[in-house]
Parts: C-alpha cells; sequence; structure tokens
C-alpha cells in the first residue's frame, strides 16, 4: 500500500517546492523596476515608438535563469561542464557547415529593407518574437544609432537574460558611450552563458582596461589567446598591455 502512496507525496512536495519558488520570487520581481531603472526606461521609449509592451512574467525570467544555473551547477559538481576552449572548437567546426543552412533573416527583403517603419510594423504583428527585436537593434547598430540600438539591447536582456548575444551587443551599445563598467558588466554576463567566444574575451579586456582595471585585463585577454593563440591582434594588446605594466612599477 506504501508504494502507492509514495508517488503521490512525493508530487505533493514538488507542487510545495514550486509555489515556495515563485512566492520567494514575487518581492524580487516587485523590486526589479527600483533595482534597474534602465529597464524600465528602455521599455518606456519603445512603447514611445509604438511597440507594443511585452506582457511576459518577470518571475517566469527569473525561474528559466534559476533553473539554468542550477543545472550548470550540476554539470560542474560532476565535472561535465565544457572547457571553452573544447566547445570553441566544436563551434568552429559547426559554423564551417552554416553556410549550407538557411540562416532567420537571410533573404533579399529584408537586406533591401533601410526604414524604421518596417521592423516597427513587423514587431506589432509579432510582438513576442524577439528575433525581430534583435534585428531591429541590427538595424540601429549598422546605422550607428547606438542610443536607440542600446534601448533595444536593455528591453531584451531584460526579457531574456539567459541570451549570451543581448549581452555582447548590449555591452558593445554601453562601450560606444563610454561606459566602460557596464560594457565589462555585461561582456561578463555573456561570457557566463557562452565562454567559447575569444572576440567577448578581446572586448572584454578593453572594456576593463579602459575601465582601468588592467590586472583584470591582461587575465581576459590571455583566456581570450587560449581560445585563438595565433590571434596577431589579441597578442599584440596583450604584450602592449603588459609592456605598460612592466614600466609603471
Amino acid at each position: 500500500m506504501s508504494y502507492q502512496i509514495l508517488p503521490n507525496i512525493i508530487f505533493i512536495f514538488s507542487v510545495l517546492g514550486i509555489l515556495l519558488i515563485i512566492l520567494r520570487h514575487l518581492p524580487e520581481a516587485a523590486s526589479m523596476a527600483d533595482e534597474h531603472p534602465e529597464h524600465v526606461t528602455a521599455a518606456k521609449k519603445l512603447l514611445e515608438k509604438g511597440l507594443p509592451a511585452q506582457a511576459i512574467s518577470r518571475i517566469k525570467v527569473s525561474l528559466s535563469v534559476g533553473v539554468k544555473k542550477l543545472w550548470n551547477f550540476v554539470l560542474e559538481a560532476k565535472d561535465l561542464k565544457p572547457y571553452a576552449a573544447a566547445g570553441y572548437r566544436i563551434k568552429k567546426i559547426f559554423n564551417a557547415s552554416l553556410p549550407l543552412l538557411h540562416k532567420p533573416f537571410q533573404n533579399t527583403t529584408l537586406h533591401e529593407v533601410k526604414n524604421e517603419r518596417y521592423f516597427l510594423d513587423i514587431i506589432k504583428q509579432q510582438p513576442k518574437n524577439f528575433a525581430h527585436y534583435d534585428a531591429f537593434g541590427k538595424f540601429y547598430l549598422g546605422k550607428e544609432n547606438i542610443n536607440d540600438a542600446q534601448d533595444i539591447y536593455q528591453y531584451l536582456v531584460n526579457h531574456q537574460p539567459a541570451n549570451a548575444d543581448y549581452h555582447a551587443r548590449l555591452a558593445y551599445c554601453w562601450y560606444q558611450n563610454s561606459n566602460f563598467a557596464k560594457a565589462a558588466e555585461h561582456y561578463q554576463k555573456s561570457l557566463s552563458l557562452d565562454s567559447t567566444q575569444p572576440n567577448r574575451y578581446y572586448n572584454l579586456g578593453q572594456s576593463l582596461q579602459s575601465a582601468g582595471r588592467t590586472a583584470e585585463a591582461i587575465e581576459t585577454l590571455t583566456k581570450a589567446l587560449e581560445l585563438e593563440p595565433k590571434n596577431p591582434k589579441f597578442l599584440q594588446v596583450l604584450e602592449k598591455l603588459k609592456k605598460n605594466t612592466t614600466n609603471k612599477l
């Protein structure tokens, strides 16, 4: 008889555990706007352009990120998390085959579009398709409209905090606006989600150097070279940084 009751007990405790997690995240979700006013500002700016508001639960986002962090913790505990250099080699092999695959937005219609109105219209038609927001952000970057691109990517990382690419593009915007501390923060977040991107280590190193954190910049550029040992740009910048540090001693 006990073998029939046991699954029900496990199920009840599982449900109670989920409810407890949700209740614990409620205060965090309520205070999110106060702690990160740039998130609210970005959303307001997009609404002013006529874009629809995203009705996405902050709790759902927090839980999805929490589950991902927990899974990464389990992998690390079991020593199963892939080493960055190995992951990078796998990605290079995979990316070599990408020309044979169909990529999103790789069509003549999109590449011929040169105006903002197009992106506003497609986002209104599919307001929960974040790929359209990303394309809109890239459009602004292509036009060197950094402030509007920053609003787009701030909005995206607010709703998709586990997307490494969005953090990297937001970091680029912060860097272009000379906020090197914020740039470093988002490059670090991007690399914590995907540690197989040598150029992001390089960009993080540049951000840290500009923020006056030279020792961290040297460490970061060393990681970039671990992934691409023969990259002349990485070697040159790292040697220059080390030389400048030695001269100051």
